[in-house]
Formats: C-alpha cells, structure tokens, sequence
C-alpha cells in the first residue's frame, strides 16, 4: 500500500475586493459587491472554511495561492485598502501549515510592495521536503496596464534565466512548476525557444500549474502535464453591450487543487466545493465533487 508523504493545497483566483460600488477617489471593480449571494469577506470566509475542512481530512503540508487574491489593479483602482494583504490577515495568516502566494495580474503591485506584504519577491521558489514549486511571475510588467489599467497588468511570458537558474538549484528534486497563466491555447505557450526547451528536456518538472481562467482544466504540451487549477472567481457574459459577472455557469463553480506524494506515485485532482450560487440567471446548489485526478509513477 502507498505510503503518503506530502499533501498540498492549490488555489486560485479568490479576486477579493470591496463591497462598495462606488468609493470616493476610487474606480471599483465591475465585479465589486456580492459574490453569488454572499458578501466579500463571506466569501473570503468560505475559501479559508473550504480549506480548513480539507486540512481536517488529511493534514496539509502547504497551501499555494496562484495569483489574483485581489483586484486591487495598483495604481488605478485607488482602493481604501491592500486586498492582497487583508486576503494573507485572513486567510493565509490563519491556516495551520505554511501559506506561499504569488501575484496575479490583478494583483500588480510593484515588487517592492508586494515584497513589503508578503516578506518574498514576486518571484521565487518554496522548498517543502522532497518537493520544489518553482513560483514563476507571469504579470511582471507592473503597476496596471495603462491601456488597459482594468485587467491590472499584462501578461508576460516566463522569464528563462529565472527558470533555468531555479532548475539548475534544484536539479535532482521532484519540481512542480507554479504560474498564475501560461498561456498554453497558443502553440508556443508565449516561451521564448529557451524556456520551451528548458521545460520539455526537463525531467524533474513533474507537473505545471497556474490559474487566471477560473475554470478547472487539463492539458498536455512539450511532454508535460499542464493543470488549471479553477478558483474561486466570477463568471459572466456580454449582456446588452456590458459585461454582467454575475451569470453563473457550473464549469466556474468555485474550488480548488489537491496535490499528493506517495511513496511510488504523485497524484492530483481537482475539487469542486459545495456551494449555493445565486446568481441572475437563478439559484444553484452545487454538491462537492473530485474530477480529472491524475497519477504519476
């Protein structure tokens, strides 16, 4: 029988942020207010209630938060506080294991800042035992975009001297590879010829994971297995000339990643949490359910 070593939790996309709709001297969010029914911070609740539970199942040896704990946009929404920072008080701070997070573009605060929260670059990696999560930085280009100040900063594809500095200190250790996108619907998935090549002739990345699509998925590129890890975000659709986030569709239904070494396997699946989303296009209850587990040998 399989010997468990290590277990980890995976999360992304909580998108924390004000009640307020209008704020003075502030821009919120379209996707400010009530999230399906329940309040910001009841909803912040319910990510820390969700992993807690977990925990109490089989204790957690990390938790990895993907990017996007906020849509603070620095410098453009101007919001009376640091989401990022009031998502690490409440919810980070609080667990009983370690709790590791890296930005998402909505959370483009300068390194710095971001530094000055978190106690770590927005760039860097987490040893926990046997295992590395190289913590790569897919929205560097920071403060917001000014074009498009919104969606906070753009993308930018995966540093190479970054990576192959870290799989170089880390050659020989089983290492997941850990980003808030990669943008992998494109062939290339936006990698220099470098990093394409330092990740598929790279045998100790055992899996990738990122987030920012806010829907669970799996796919398989350069020899890799490459794993959305969903979260905990809001779905919507144009809806005469204006983006309504409140339609709720069951592939955004909020949940999380579990990550498991075994003493002759890795295995990795992904749980939809149970929940009631009440939405503008009616009431959902959604029971917790475990879908597209992966096992490595």
């Amino acid at each position: 029988m399989s010997n468990l070593k290590q277990r980890f939790l995976l999360v992304s996309d909580m998108h924390y942020t004000t009640d307020e709709k209008k704020l003075p001297d502030a821009k919120p969010s379209a996707a400010a207010g009530d999230a399906f029914g329940k309040t910001q911070s009841e909803k912040v609740q319910k990510i820390y209630n969700d992993i807690m539970r977990e925990n109490e199942r089989s204790k957690l040896d990390a938790v990895l938060v993907l990017g996007d704990l906020s849509i603070d946009d620095y410098d453009f929404r101007n919001l009376p506080f640091n989401f990022c920072k009031k998502f690490k008080n409440e919810v980070m701070d609080r667990l009983p294991c370690p709790a590791y997070a890296l930005p998402g573009n909505h959370d483009s605060y300068t390194n710095d800042i971001w530094k000055d929260v978190m106690g770590y670059d927005r760039r860097y990696s987490v040893e926990a035992g046997d295992s590395v999560f190289i913590m790569d930085d897919s929205f560097s280009n920071v403060p917001a975009n000014p074009k498009n100040p919104a969606s906070g900063s753009p993308f930018t594809p995966t540093n190479a001297e970054f990576l192959s500095a870290e799989l170089e200190k880390h050659s020989g250790k089983r290492i997941f590879l850990c980003s808030h996108y990669f943008n992998y619907t494109k062939d290339d998935l936006s990698l220099s010829n470098e990093c394409r090549t330092l990740i598929e002739n790279n045998s100790d990345i055992a899996l990738v994971f990122y987030g920012h699509t806010h829907v669970s998925n799996v796919c398989h590129r350069l020899g890799k297995t490459l794993v959305d890890i969903g979260g905990y975000g809001y779905s919507g659709q144009f809806i005469d000339g204006r983006y309504e986030f409140n339609i709720f569709d069951e592939s955004w239904a909020w949940g999380y990643q579990i990550l498991e070494i075994y003493d002759d396997m890795i295995k990795t699946y992904h749980v939809t949490t149970d929940n009631t989303y009440v939405a503008a296009n009616g009431v959902f209850d959604i029971e917790e359910s475990v879908k597209d587990e992966i096992i490595l040998r």
